[in-house]
């Protein structure tokens, strides 16, 4: 249980979620809306894939078959940017495509992740061993996302340390007004520490902690550096008898700046 842990840092200025624990699935599970047109950004071309003639990158169409390859082994891996309609990628200038090659390959947006042209919602970029990096132009679909793996961490986390001969819990979803209570500090860096999570009086407790300040990237921060001097800031509270969440605040400090708002 080790790394049975979600991070998430936010930045907001361009709707970026940086995120660890999270997966495609969590993505798709959440998402109010499974895109139904996909450019994947990755630096090779699949030759068994359907290829746009005129960005020659890989495209997916249909909610299903794009949640068929987001579910598979390489959907984990993927770079990909959504877009509407399939006419719009012959209007992509030669600066429209590079700036679609740049993003794949240095996990970055250069002017905006967002394209009037191709009327994406979403940039998904796989940087690393369970890293994740997240465009949304709506950010009630992170939410709805990170609902999902909340519930889903705490399934697992929970129910295995129970055993098998005791009755397996269903946890019920996370409301939102709980998750965006978090809006103020998702800037500075959350951990939902799983790992230190714990049952007591009926309970099921998994501590919230904010990261320190470090001048690493978020990519480039260790485990170790994220729980380094990390302050628990609240508690998720789950009552096992009523099945509702709690969320409760236990460094009120933390939550002082409103500047997300």
């Amino acid at each position: 249980m080790r790394d049975d842990y979600i991070y998430v840092h936010l930045e907001s200025l361009v709707n970026l979620i940086y995120s660890r624990g999270i997966t495609s699935s969590d993505f798709l599970q959440g998402v109010f809306q499974i895109p139904t047109n996909i450019l994947l950004l990755n630096n090779t071309t699949d030759d068994n894939r359907q290829i746009d003639p005129h960005t020659l990158l890989n495209e997916i169409n249909g909610a299903k078959e794009i949640g068929d390859f987001l579910n598979s082994p390489n959907g984990g891996t993927a770079k990909w940017i959504d877009f509407s309609q399939r006419e719009a990628l012959g209007d992509l200038t030669a600066n429209d495509i590079a700036e679609l090659l740049y993003m794949g390959h240095m996990n970055s947006h250069l002017n905006t992740p967002f394209s009037y042209k191709l009327q994406n919602d979403f940039v998904y970029l796989t940087v690393g061993d369970d890293q994740v990096k997240t465009y949304y132009r709506r950010l009630k679909n992170f939410y709805a996302v990170l609902n999902h793996a909340l519930v889903r961490h705490a399934d697992q986390s929970f129910n295995e340390r129970r055993g098998m001969f005791r009755r397996t819990v269903k946890f019920a979803e996370v409301p939102q007004t709980m998750v965006r209570q978090l809006i103020p500090i998702l800037g500075e860096g959350l951990i939902f520490a799983f790992d230190q999570s714990f049952e007591q009086d009926h309970q099921y407790r998994v501590p919230i902690l904010m990261v320190s300040d470090s001048n690493l990237a978020p990519t480039l921060r260790s485990r170790e550096s994220l729980y380094n001097k990390a302050q628990q800031v609240a508690v998720l509270k789950y009552h096992l008898k009523s099945g509702h969440w709690h969320f409760v605040v236990t460094d009120p400090h933390a939550f002082d700046n409103d500047s997300l708002y």
